[in-house]
């Protein structure tokens, strides 16, 4: 994760309209628009490309820029990172916002932002109700890919009883092996316990993981779970991690197959889904929606604000999201921009070619 190799980028700054935005000089320079300073960023499809948003700029941080805060925003192939969490030292983080709120100027006062951290398939496989406190699964069908083999599973629920009490962190999943020539058994698990972990939890408690090839269980520690390549899901509070990349010494890779539908997702409609409502979808995906070459799958990897969003579903090629904006707060902590992304320039498979994004600074 820290081998950052450095890429060649160019940079192009628009004449000027207005200067509501800073002085010419904050921006390198160039004078801005009132809708800010328009960046043209050549992306490598490996290795980062670092911005700092305040002049705006392309920078080259000391080192590999791990351990630098002199930069706010990164770029790399088809992800975006901010300088926070397991990406940087800084104090950065981002929110994604709607562009219509961002240009009437509805803007949050005291956003809660997002980090940097690890993440994957199951990043987002559920619904929280805020009022409630209650986790409500979406009922997605989560693909599992190893040598070869595929699986597909779905979380029925994220609660579980003992002694007829609720517990959170009981879950109750169905699962499946997918093959050429048809589906494999559907195994119903019940209670995989996943309740160690959580805020200032003991490390050396663990949790369930699950080896879908033997159709077994697990109890591993996350230090066990590092040096093990016997699990292929391993499921820790709210948190689902596979075993690839990030998450573990594996090869297993996931997807979500309705990643694609979360952003319009209702909470009043998912809280609406049972395990008998979503059978039907389980049971229709087959060998065939698995081995979609339009479904992307990855191990565990580094998710941020950008993660899922900053990309139009089923665009070809690939473009950016519509009616989608980020609040980016900078390395420092000081300063915060709104960033938009307007479009890609010869976008390949592997990287989005030239990011042409507009920056203004909000604070």
């Amino acid at each position: 994760m820290n081998r950052w190799s450095l890429a060649a980028a160019t940079l192009l700054l628009t004449p000027a309209c207005s200067d509501d935005v800073g002085e010419p000089g904050s921006t390198g320079g160039a004078p801005t628009t009132e809708d800010g300073a328009l960046l043209e960023v050549d992306v490598p499809a490996s290795g980062r490309v670092f911005l700092r948003l305040a002049t705006p700029e392309i920078v080259v941080p000391a080192g590999d820029g791990a351990a630098s805060t002199d930069w706010d925003l990164a770029l790399s192939g088809y992800d975006v990172f901010t300088n926070s969490g397991l990406s940087g030292p800084g104090d950065g983080g981002a929110l994604p916002l709607s562009l219509e709120d961002f240009r009437a100027g509805q803007l949050p006062g005291t956003p809660f932002l997002l980090r940097d951290e690890a993440g994957g398939a199951f990043t987002r496989w559920y619904a929280y109700d805020g009022e409630s406190h209650v986790a409500f699964s979406r009922y997605h069908i989560h693909a599992i890919e190893h040598e070869g083999r595929y699986w597909k599973l779905q979380i029925l629920s994220f609660y579980g009883e003992v002694d007829g009490a609720p517990v959170t962190a009981l879950y109750q999943l169905r699962v499946a092996e997918v093959l050429a020539d048809g589906p494999g058994e559907t195994t119903e698990i019940k209670d995989l316990d996943a309740t160690a972990g959580g805020l200032d939890a003991d490390e050396s408690a663990p949790s369930a993981c699950l080896d879908l090839a033997a159709n077994r269980r697990l109890m591993l520690t996350p230090a066990e779970a590092r040096e093990s390549t016997e699990w292929h899901v391993c499921f820790r509070r709210s948190l689902v991690s596979v075993n690839g990349e990030l998450g573990g010494p594996g090869t297993t890779r996931g997807a979500d197959l309705q990643e694609k539908e979360t952003r319009s997702e209702a909470l009043a409609d998912v809280k609406e889904r049972t395990a008998a409502s979503e059978l039907a979808r389980f049971e229709a995906a087959d060998h065939q929606a698995l081995t979609d070459p339009a479904v992307r799958y990855r191990g565990d990897h580094v998710t941020t604000a950008f993660t899922g969003r900053w990309i139009e579903p089923g665009s070809s090629p690939p473009a950016p999201a519509k009616d989608a904006a980020w609040l980016v707060q900078s390395a420092d902590g000081q300063s915060r921009f709104v960033a938009v992304i307007e479009r890609f320039e010869g976008a390949t498979d592997s990287s989005p070619g030239k990011v042409i994004i507009r920056v203004k600074q909000v604070e």
